[in-house]
């Protein structure tokens, strides 16, 4: 390899390998980082050349990376994160005064559980600071980390590797949501009328309600599921029109229950629950606003410490790598 060749591979290199790996597009990548898609398609070029691999073939879904690719992806964008770190030349972070977006997955019942108490904190503590959800996929929410398309992973999710960490915040299991008017479900709820009722059910069922999905399925009629919905929102409507029930997780459950009016019951039936943790990349490990909001979502959730209110204040992180 020359060593032309190997002074050409700078940080503006690796920066467009780390967009096009985020983002699977030229163009989407391009406009991130402002360069043109012709621009974007030479550095590229450069990089192929210089890794001896195509890194990044073009298929229906976008551009997909090579096994290669993959396996640059982590280390490229740890040397960014130290290149950023090393060029700010400050590790300290003021969520009062900082305008940063931090970015989160979780189940869709997960972010109407989180969002309102973050959004309760970061109004009165940190009114600049943004918060984005996404929608988290049963399967593939490690590469949505991996990526840096979210900061965060809040859930039920299998990530049993490295380099990623992961932290407990709480055991959760299930209650029935019904209306408050149902003609013969008022207060309390037996297992013969649980079975033999109408049920709203959502599927797939996310990463984590593996078993109150098995329970379902095995134990209440085909017949007596009244509508199949693809998300817990869509479901949520159905609760004031209609008298079919809807096992859902507990805390979010009961939240829903308190803004719709409906009841919350307890289940009659045995079917475990889950534990809810939070999942995050090695290379964000040590990141002061990472942690910062880390820290602020394990108070939120797990109700356990002082809130963080800035760097020289955070909790405690006794988190351990996934392995």
């Amino acid at each position: 390899m020359s060593n032309s060749l190997a002074a050409s591979l700078d940080l503006r290199l690796l920066v467009v390998f780390d967009a096009v790996m985020r983002k699977a597009s030229l163009t989407v990548a391009g406009d991130s980082l402002g360069m043109s898609q012709p621009l974007v398609s030479q550095s590229i070029a450069r990089l192929r050349q210089y890794f001896g691999d195509p890194l990044f073939v073009r298929t229906s879904a976008g551009m997909s990376p090579t096994p290669r690719a993959r396996e640059l992806a982590p280390k490229i964008a740890a040397m960014i994160q130290l290149m950023q770190e090393a060029l700010e030349g400050s590790t300290d972070f003021d969520p009062a005064t900082s305008s940063r977006t931090f970015s989160f997955a979780s189940t869709d019942f997960g972010v109407a559980y989180l969002v309102p108490k973050l959004l309760q904190h970061l109004e009165k503590h940190a009114p600049r600071i943004r918060v984005r959800a996404t929608n988290a996929p049963r399967y593939g929410v490690d590469e949505m980390i991996e990526q840096g398309e979210v900061d965060v992973a809040v859930g039920s999710f299998a990530i049993n590797r490295q380099p990623f960490y992961q932290r407990r915040l709480y055991y959760c299991d299930y209650v029935c949501l019904t209306r408050r008017e149902h003609p013969t479900i008022r207060g309390h709820l037996t297992r013969n009328a649980y079975l033999s009722a109408a049920h709203a059910m959502v599927a797939p069922l996310p990463a984590g309600y593996e078993a109150l999905e098995r329970f379902l399925l095995e134990n209440i009629p085909a017949a007596n599921f009244a509508v199949v919905v693809p998300n817990f929102l869509t479901a949520i409507t159905t609760l004031p029109s209609s008298d079919a029930l809807f096992t859902v997780s507990r805390h979010a459950g009961e939240h829903i229950a308190q803004l719709l009016g409906a009841q919350a019951l307890e289940l009659p039936v045995e079917i475990p629950g889950f534990t809810v943790r939070q999942f995050w990349h090695e290379r964000f490990h040590k990141d002061p606003a990472n942690k910062w909001f880390r820290d602020l979502i394990y108070v939120l959730l797990a109700g356990s410490g002082d809130l963080p209110v800035a760097s020289t204040n955070m909790a405690s992180d006794p988190s351990a790598p996934a392995v």
